[in-house]
């Protein structure tokens, strides 16, 4: 209960709360789905999961995006509110026919959807819809409400992933009704906190001109960096095979936990550095190089251990079909080792509000992915493929650093 208190008592406390509980939920559904399916249809399953991180990512440019910066200064916000709903659902049931469509194509590298196409519906509502709640909620500071649909869905799915590791033995179709099905609570839940109504439909014109106003860039950025982050990972289950785009997923799961402590550390430094550079660019430019290279030093300590047990950590996640994998966590490593050193640059161009320039870094990096990966994945398969990120992260950091000399911003000398 003392903890329980401290932690409603601190929104910083229950925004990390809700974001362990979320980042969490998704560790622990790749994990157990790993154990529970065969490597095959493991990929499959890992497959729909980086295609609908990139409907999201486009339903986020055109929807939750621009409501985040829109709706502190919007007059009628619950009209606003109503408004994002239902382009939401508008937008979400475009993108199911589109995905049933799917079904009616007869394509060799189709066929393992098609006949999942049902479940995978259902799924797919279910995972959009969640994350629409939850940025939401999070954008109206109503965090509890978040808490409490993303804890709601946690349990719900962890205890059929329970179930389907020790009771039953569930088929993918199975678990992507289950999994569909348990994100429905909390949809509901979050429907009728949200409260949407149609009232006031006069104001969906200018609601609809500001938000394109604002989402006709944001969503050529989100195809370019899913696109400059995911294109080896999908050509990998294309040019290799379907199991090793499920190994490389579930390696990328497992990294996943040092992306909560890089998001962490961007939350808080980011604003830190912006605050500074309103005094100084030199301020700015001695913080981030200082808090940088204190942090390198546990994050790397903390590479170098993954590096070394990297047998042991892959076999303990996906089991002993997945041991010859393990040089995937290895490269793996590397590049995120070399994001981290790179963390400084980045942060100091998001900063700067060099939004052009950022965007430009993510579309060089993809057209050299776009150029590279053919080759690189039927030469050396995975390791051409880590080969290639790891390129593309030091492309990205390279063009970052070229646009801060151009400013006068150095960070090292």
């Amino acid at each position: 209960m003392q903890l329980i208190s401290y932690i409603k008592s601190s929104k910083k406390m229950m925004v990390l709360t809700d974001q362990i509980i979320f980042s969490g939920n998704s560790f622990l559904l790749t994990i157990l789905m790993a154990r529970i399916l065969n490597p095959e249809k493991f990929g499959v399953f890992a497959s729909i999961i980086l295609g609908l991180y990139l409907c999201i990512s486009v339903l986020n440019a055109l929807v939750v995006q621009p409501y985040q910066v829109s709706i502190a200064k919007e007059k009628n916000k619950q009209a606003y509110t109503s408004f994002s709903f239902f382009f939401q659902i508008i937008l979400v049931a475009i993108t199911l026919i589109l995905l049933n469509t799917l079904s009616f194509i007869q394509l060799d590298f189709l066929f393992e959807f098609n006949t999942l196409i049902m479940p995978l519906m259902l799924f797919a509502f279910g995972f959009i819809m969640q994350d629409y709640f939850r940025k939401i909620f999070l954008a109206q500071s109503e965090i509890e409400a978040t808490i409490l649909i993303d804890g709601l869905t946690a349990f719900l799915q962890i205890s059929i992933l329970i179930a389907g590791l020790f009771l039953f033995s569930f088929s993918l179709n199975h678990m992507l009704w289950l999994l569909g099905l348990a994100c429905l609570p909390s949809i509901l839940m979050g429907t009728v906190l949200l409260g949407p109504s149609l009232a006031k439909l006069d104001l969906w014109k200018s609601f609809i001109k500001s938000q394109w106003n604002q989402s006709k860039w944001l969503v050529l950025t989100a195809m370019v960096q899913w696109w400059s982050g995911n294109l080896f990972v999908v050509m990998s289950g294309v040019f290799i095979s379907i199991e090793a785009l499920g190994a490389f997923r579930l390696v990328q799961s497992l990294f996943g936990i040092l992306n909560i402590l890089l998001q962490t550390f961007e939350n808080y430094v980011l604003p830190q550095a912006s605050s500074l550079l309103h005094e100084s660019a030199s301020k700015a430019q001695r913080y981030l190089k200082s808090v940088g290279l204190r942090s390198f030093m546990l994050f790397a300590l903390i590479i170098s251990m993954v590096f070394a047990f990297s047998e042991q950590i892959i076999q303990l996640a996906g089991g002993a079909q997945y041991v010859s994998y393990a040089y995937v966590i290895k490269g793996m490593s590397v590049l995120y080792l070399i994001i981290f050193m790179g963390y400084p640059i980045r942060l100091s161009i998001r900063a700067l509000i060099l939004n052009k320039s950022f965007f430009l870094g993510y579309l060089i990096s993809l057209t050299f992915s776009l150029i590279s990966f053919q080759y690189l994945l039927h030469n050396w398969g995975l390791v051409g493929a880590i080969s290639g990120l790891i390129a593309s992260q030091i492309i990205v950091l390279s063009y970052w650093q070229f646009i801060l000399i151009q400013k006068k911003f150095i960070l090292w000398k």
